[in-house]
C-alpha cells in the first residue's frame, strides 16, 4: 500500500483538441502570443490540479520577485506577464510553458548556492519564452513533443518525477543546440541588466556537471536533468562566448544587492520524494506512489504494516480500523457490488457515497457467531485498485465515537494535493556553520548521512568532487 488522479478522457480531449486550434492561432497571432498565454494558463491549471506546486507562501514570493527582476529587463517585459513556481519535485528540473509559466524544481533549488545562481536558472528559462521557441517550433510543424507532454500532465500518465523529466526531456531537449545558446545568450544578458553577475550561468553549468559526475562515479548511474545547459560539454567555447556577448548587450556593469539571503530561504526546504511506500505523520497517513493521503482519529496509533494500515485507539481494546488493498479485476463493477460480492460481506445498511471524487460505499455490516458486534465497511476505487477499509469494535459505549472516526476517516481519503508530498518528505535541507576542524566526512557521520554522505555533502554544498569546508561556513546538511 499510483500516482495522480485521472481527468475524464473527453474532457482531455477536449483540451488536445483546442491546444491544436491554438497552433495555428499562435503562428497568426504571433505579435500579441495570445495562445501561448491560453497554452500556458491550461497547462498550469493542471499542474496546480495535480499536486504539482510547491505549497510554500514565502519561498514561492521569493523565486517570483528574483524571476520578475530578470522578466523586467527581457526583450518583451511590456507585452507579457510573467509567473514563477517552485515544482513539487525531487529532479534537478526547470521548465517554462508558453505564456511566462516558469517553473524550478526543489531538487534544484537545494543543490543552488546563492541568488545569482536562481536568477540564472530563471533567466534562461525566460530567454526560452521572450525568444518564443515552442511557438517557432510550431511554425516549423514540431508540434508533436509539446503535445505529447501536455497529454501526459493532462491524463496524469506520471508521477510528478516522470511528468517533469518527460517536459525536460521531450520539449525542452526539442529545442536544440542552437535555441538553447541563444537562452543562453539572453540569460547572461538579463542578468546583467538586472545587476546580477553573468559568470553565474556557468557556475550552474559547474553545478549540473557536478551532479552528472556523482550520478556516474557515486551512484552509478546517468543522470537525468532539464535541458538546462544539458547539451554543452564542460568547456563550451561557444556557451562562453555567447555569454560574454550577451552580458556585452546588457550595457551595464552595476551590481544590485540581493532580495534576499539565499540560503537562509532554502533552509527547511524538503528533500527527495515523498515517501514512495507510505509514511505516517502524526494521524495523517501519505503514500506517495499512490497519490493519496487518509486522516485518522486525532490520538489514534497508526501502524503501517507490510499489506495493511492499522489503527487503534487509545484506552480501548475492542476498536480497530484497517486499510487494505487489492487490484481490480477487469472494470470491478461499483464499490457496492465489490463489497458484496467479491469479498462477499453482508450488508445491513450502506449508502454509496464519493470522496474526493472517487466512487465508494459505506456500510454496516451483519453481526455474525464470533465477530465483534459493531463490524463497519468501506470500498473506495482509485486508479484501478480498490481501497478497502474495515472497522470493528466489541465496546458498547464507544459505539457513537467509533462510527464517527470510521465515517471521518473513509471521507478523509484523497488525492495527494499541493504541500503533501513535501510534508511526507522526511529528509530536510538544513543549515549548519561548520565548526574548526570539521570536514565533509565529520559532518556526514554527525548527520547520520550514509555511506555517500560526504560526496553528497559536497555536491550540495559546490565544493565536489575533493573540496572541505571552512570553519564558519555556513554548510548545507541533510536531516
Amino acid at each position: 500500500m499510483g500516482g495522480m488522479g485521472e481527468l475524464h478522457r473527453s474532457v482531455v480531449a477536449f483540451f488536445l483538441l483546442m491546444l491544436l486550434l491554438m497552433s495555428a492561432t499562435m503562428v497568426q497571432a504571433d505579435s500579441l502570443g495570445f495562445g501561448e498565454v491560453r497554452q500556458g494558463e491550461r497547462m498550469h491549471k493542471e499542474l496546480v490540479a495535480s499536486g504539482m506546486i510547491y505549497d510554500d507562501e514565502v519561498l514561492t514570493s521569493y523565486i517570483d520577485e528574483v524571476g520578475q527582476r530578470m522578466a523586467a529587463v527581457s526583450q518583451d517585459h511590456r507585452r507579457m506577464e510573467y509567473h514563477f513556481f517552485v515544482l513539487d519535485d525531487a529532479a534537478i528540473n526547470a521548465m517554462a510553458f508558453p505564456g511566462g509559466y516558469i517553473y524550478i524544481s526543489r531538487g534544484l533549488l537545494a543543490y543552488l548556492e546563492n541568488e545569482s545562481q536562481l536568477a540564472a536558472v530563471l533567466g534562461h528559462e525566460v530567454g526560452h519564452v521572450s525568444a518564443r521557441h515552442v511557438a517557432r517550433q510550431q511554425r516549423a510543424g514540431r508540434t508533436g513533443t509539446v503535445l505529447s507532454v501536455v497529454a501526459g500532465i493532462l491524463t496524469g500518465s506520471g508521477a510528478i518525477y516522470q511528468v517533469g523529466q518527460a517536459y525536460g526531456q521531450m520539449l525542452i531537449s526539442g529545442y536544440g543546440r542552437e535555441m538553447e545558446l541563444e537562452a543562453d545568450a539572453l540569460g547572461a544578458e538579463y542578468l546583467a541588466r538586472a545587476g546580477y553577475d553573468p559568470n553565474a550561468m556557468l557556475q550552474v553549468l559547474q553545478v549540473l556537471k557536478d551532479q552528472e559526475m556523482f550520478s556516474s562515479q557515486v551512484e552509478q548511474r546517468r543522470p537525468t536533468y532539464h535541458g538546462l545547459y544539458a547539451t554543452h560539454p564542460r568547456n563550451d567555447q561557444r556557451l562562453h562566448e555567447v555569454i560574454r556577448a550577451g552580458a556585452a548587450n546588457a550595457g551595464s556593469d552595476e551590481y544590485v544587492e540581493w532580495v534576499d539571503d539565499y540560503l537562509s530561504r532554502i533552509d527547511g526546504l524538503p528533500w527527495g520524494d515523498a515517501a514512495a511506500d507510505g509514511v505516517v505523520r502524526a494521524h495523517r497517513y501519505y503514500h506517495g506512489r499512490l497519490g493519496i493521503v487518509i486522516d485518522f482519529p486525532e490520538g489514534w496509533n497508526v501502524r503501517d504494516g507490510a499489506t495493511t494500515l492499522t489503527a487503534v485507539p487509545p484506552h480501548v481494546s475492542g476498536a480497530a480500523m484497517t486499510v487494505e488493498l487489492q487490484a481490480l479485476e477487469g472494470d470491478g463493477g461499483s464499490p457496492e457490488t465489490f463489497l458484496t460480492g467479491h469479498l462477499g460481506l453482508g450488508v445491513t445498511a450502506g449508502e454509496a457515497i464519493e470522496v474526493d471524487g472517487m466512487p465508494a460505499y459505506l456500510a454496516v455490516l451483519q453481526q455474525e457467531e464470533n465477530q465483534p458486534r459493531l463490524r463497519l465497511a468501506a470500498v473506495a476505487f482509485k486508479d484501478g485498485r480498490a481501497f478497502i477499509f474495515r472497522g470493528n469494535n466489541t465496546e458498547a459505549d464507544f459505539d457513537v465515537e467509533f462510527i464517527e472516526g470510521f465515517s471521518e476517516t473513509v471521507g478523509s481519503f484523497r488525492h495527494m494535493r499541493g504541500g503533501d508530498r513535501s510534508a511526507a518528505t522526511a529528509t530536510r535541507v538544513v543549515l549548519v556553520e561548520a565548526r574548526p576542524g570539521d570536514t565533509f566526512e565529520l559532518l556526514a557521520r554527525r548527520h547520520r548521512m550514509g555511506r555517500d554522505g560526504a560526496d553528497r555533502l559536497r555536491l550540495l554544498n559546490g565544493r565536489y568532487p575533493r573540496g572541505e569546508p571552512r570553519a564558519g561556513d555556513r554548510i548545507k546538511v541533510l536531516r
